[in-house]
């Protein structure tokens, strides 16, 4: 009897153990009969507090959506303020969003150029109609007188060929041009400096004084009465600048080397510089008699007077682009020099054919002539470019020219501080 009652009672025990188990799972499975619950109920939304659909509440990460105010692609938060025109001074180029804080260069002088009519009448282009110069007033201390170039003429055939530089509408006025004359661009080594352009309409490089009839067409050689009314008005009008460059293109190059002594004479004092631009391989060889031709006895370049070099004076008819240097540099030593030229240069192949000189001989004769002029003791910074091309003073080509080792502009520029740039001469050309 007592082991039965001993039996019953454990299987009672067992049985309330297992009942006491299976309460406790389901309570577990069910979360809530006995014990603490987990927690409040997790809440899912955008928890990106940039975001238009931002959630406080929000304990899960859901979607998120942004705005695009300016429908430019680029969500509100990930736009970058700031200035977006690359031509301002403060580009800031991870903009992405124009702030309206652009800053713009402005010139600091005129970028207008002032018409001069010269009173004198014989000033005129070839053809009889009205010539002019140009001027800019800029900073005082610095003056550019530019001579510009074109074709030149002195016979029945080169005279009577249509040529637009006898005309008088060609290149008249400089508005609008690159290189140095270009007003506009910050990167213009001169942008600051008064100036004053001499335009080029006679056919003889600056320098006639004469009337000429060629076949039915009459030509007046003006460019000396021309030019010297600009020269004058140049020299009263900036008397004590601090430095004067007296630069010239093409025909005009010729032209500079003559008034820069000139503008030594007139003012002994004056810290001149001179750059010939395009003509270094010019030479005359006696075939044409300049003289009459251009009525160059009726000019008057009286610092020339008495200078001899190998015991003759400057003849025109028997001339290279280096007496012209050495005879100024007798004059005035004080003078600084440089020159660009092209080794191929057609328009001055042409031109020194018509002078009987083998086109095929310009690359040569360009720098025979500078190492003619430095081995009078004159001290030259030349620039000689492999292609054909003609003239870079007055182009926009003047900021786009680079050797492999710097640009014409740099080095342009660090001749004009006077620094004396090495000579970047083409050495496949």
């Amino acid at each position: 009897m007592m082991i039965y009652i001993i039996l019953l009672w454990k299987s009672m025990i067992d049985g309330v153990r297992r009942l006491t188990a299976m309460l406790l799972i389901s309570c577990m499975l069910l979360a809530g009969c006995s014990g603490e619950a987990d927690g409040p109920e997790e809440i899912v939304g955008c928890m990106d507090e940039k975001a238009e659909n931002y959630d406080e509440n929000a304990t899960l990460e859901g979607p998120c959506t942004y705005s695009d105010s300016d429908g430019d692609g680029i969500f509100d938060i990930d736009e970058v303020p700031g200035c977006t025109d690359n031509a301002a001074n403060n580009f800031v180029p991870e903009a992405t969003d124009d702030d309206g804080s652009c800053d713009y260069w402005v010139p600091k002088y005129t970028e207008t150029w002032t018409k001069h009519d010269p009173e004198d009448e014989d000033c005129m282009c070839s053809d009889g109609s009205e010539y002019s110069f140009y001027s800019r007033d800029g900073d005082s201390d610095v003056a550019v007188l530019f001579f510009n170039g074109g074709g030149a003429c002195w016979n029945d055939f080169t005279c009577t060929v249509e040529n637009s530089s006898s005309t008088g509408a060609y290149w008249q006025n400089p508005t609008g041009w690159g290189g140095i004359l270009d007003l506009d661009n910050r990167n213009n080594p001169l942008i600051d400096a008064s100036m004053v352009f001499v335009p080029y309409c006679t056919g003889d490089v600056h320098m006639g004084n004469a009337t000429l009839s060629y076949g039915d067409n009459v030509m007046h050689h003006r460019g000396y009465p021309n030019a010297m009314s600009a020269f004058d008005y140049f020299i009263s009008s900036h008397p004590n600048a601090s430095t004067y460059y007296v630069l010239g293109s093409s025909g005009g190059a010729i032209a500079a080397g003559f008034y820069a002594g000139s503008l030594s004479e007139a003012i002994p004092e004056a810290n001149i510089f001179v750059f010939h631009d395009s003509t270094g391989g010019v030479t005359s060889t006696g075939t044409t008699d300049l003289y009459p031709a251009w009525g160059l006895n009726n000019t008057s370049f009286t610092w020339l007077d008495g200078l001899t070099y190998n015991g003759s004076s400057l003849d025109w008819n028997d001339m290279t682009s280096a007496h012209l240097d050495i005879f100024l540099n007798m004059y005035d030593p004080d003078i600084t020099y440089g020159r660009f030229d092209s080794a191929q240069d057609e328009t001055m192949k042409y031109f020194n054919g018509l002078l009987n000189n083998p086109p095929e001989d310009y690359n040569w004769r360009l720098r025979n002539s500078e190492l003619h002029i430095e081995s009078e003791g004159v001290e030259m910074s030349g620039w000689i470019e492999s292609g054909d091309n003609h003239g870079i003073l007055f182009s926009s080509w003047f900021y786009q020219l680079e050797d492999e080792s710097v640009s014409f502009s740099d080095w342009f520029t660090s001749w004009l501080n006077g620094e004396m740039p090495e000579d970047v001469w083409c050495t496949d050309c």
